[in-house]
């Protein structure tokens, strides 16, 4: 099963994720239970999917994470470990 993809994202990518991250506020606990999770090289499901850290959520799709939700908003494709 192919893992998720953090490193040799697209430059726009990147900016949009860092972006979502400093609008949302996220907390730096919050960025390392993420750091924490990216280390441990989570597998890549097919289709979307979300990981949810507590006050945020990250939301992708197969390989690639693609944006940043707050805790209160609605994600999309299925949750992952």
């Amino acid at each position: 099963m192919p893992k998720i993809r953090f490193a040799d994202l697209p430059r726009a990518l990147w900016q949009h994720i860092l972006g979502r991250v400093e609008q949302r506020e996220i907390s730096l606990t919050d960025l390392r239970r993420l750091q924490a999770w990216v280390k441990s090289e989570p597998n890549a499901p097919d289709g979307d999917w979300y990981k949810d850290f507590g006050s945020f959520k990250l939301c992708g799709s197969g390989q690639y994470p693609k944006t940043v939700l707050l805790k209160g908003m609605k994600p999309y494709g299925e949750e992952i470990e």
